[in-house]
């Protein structure tokens, strides 16, 4: 398969002016980059509450998707990095709800992520809408 990578350039308001594509397409299928929990002026939400930030880590994924001509319901698969080991379970019931036909799905401790209080980051490869 040729590498084919279509950059989305149209995306939400929390996304925007920063130097880097949050997703693109190769044939049918679309890669994210990491979500994580910024709100629409780019502070993050809940500085200490893994709830908040991946919720608003998946609402930035669906709206991302959705620019890319996917959604959350077409991921086939998931990749949470997680910067705060003691937050998984609260981190995995806010991804079971997002994603209730449980895609494959990876997580991944580290040690940080690019701001200091974020706590979660996903990113997906989902397949376009027909």
């Amino acid at each position: 398969m040729a590498r084919d990578l279509t950059l989305v350039t149209e995306v939400p308001k929390v996304l925007s002016g920063t130097a880097w594509h949050w997703a693109g397409t190769v044939g049918e299928l679309v890669f994210t980059s990491g979500q994580i929990g910024w709100d629409e002026k780019g502070d993050v939400v809940g500085a200490d509450d893994a709830i908040a930030q991946t919720d608003q880590a998946f609402t930035n994924m669906a709206r991302t998707l959705e620019a890319a001509g996917s959604s959350m319901d077409r991921i086939v698969k998931i990749t949470g990095f997680i910067a705060k080991p003691e937050a998984l379970e609260e981190i995995r019931s806010v991804r079971d709800r997002w994603l209730p036909t449980r895609p494959p799905s990876t997580f991944v401790f580290v040690t940080g992520l690019v701001q200091p209080d974020l706590i979660v980051e996903f990113e997906a490869i989902a397949v376009k809408k027909p």
